[in-house]
This record gives C-alpha cells, sequence and structure tokens, in this order.
C-alpha cells in the first residue's frame, strides 16, 4: 500500500471542506439575521394590533424545524464516511467555518 494515494484526497478534502465551513458559516449569519428581523417584525405587528400569532401553532414549527435539522445532520454524517478524505474534510471545514 503506497501512501501516496491518499494524498490528493487529504488535499482535495481539505479544500473542499474549507470552502464548505466558509460558506456555511456565512449561509448562517444570513439565515440568522433573517429569520431575526421577521421574526421582529412579526412582534412589531402583533404589539400594534394588526395581528395575532398561534403562540401553539409557532412553537410546534419551531419543533419540527428541530427535528428536520437532526435528520439532515445525521444525513450528513453518513455522507463523510471515508478516513482520508472525511478526516481532511473536518478539519478544512472546521478552518473554514473558523475563518468565515
Amino acid at each position: 500500500m503506497d501512501i501516496t494515494q491518499f494524498i490528493p484526497d487529504i488535499g482535495g478534502g481539505f479544500i473542499i471542506g474549507f470552502v464548505v465551513g466558509w460558506a456555511a458559516k456565512k449561509a448562517i449569519k444570513i439565515v440568522a439575521f433573517l429569520i431575526g428581523i421577521y421574526i421582529l417584525s412579526l412582534l412589531y405587528l402583533a404589539k400594534i394590533g394588526v395581528i395575532s400569532i398561534n403562540k401553539d401553532a409557532f412553537l410546534a414549527l419551531i419543533g419540527n424545524f428541530e427535528s428536520s435539522l437532526i435528520v439532515f445532520g445525521n444525513k450528513l454524517v453518513g455522507l463523510i464516511h471515508s478516513l482520508s478524505f472525511g478526516t481532511s474534510f473536518l478539519i478544512g471545514f472546521g478552518l473554514g467555518f473558523k475563518k468565515g
């Protein structure tokens, strides 16, 4: 077994992981900002009496989103199974997420 056959996997995994981590952090920031603006606008409209918020349905919606996120995370773990590619991907993802 020649160890040089794993070099392209390690380098490619690191680069792809870095880019995905950087983009994921940027996307999370944008989505968090938009969700915050949306919730603040709903609260403002509820305060001035334009709308009324069904709190039970709203909390159920948040619970459904949480369970969907857990399912996505489980599927993502299944995709990254190769040791040489997966390890470098995770390191690159971590660095990209930190720099993003």
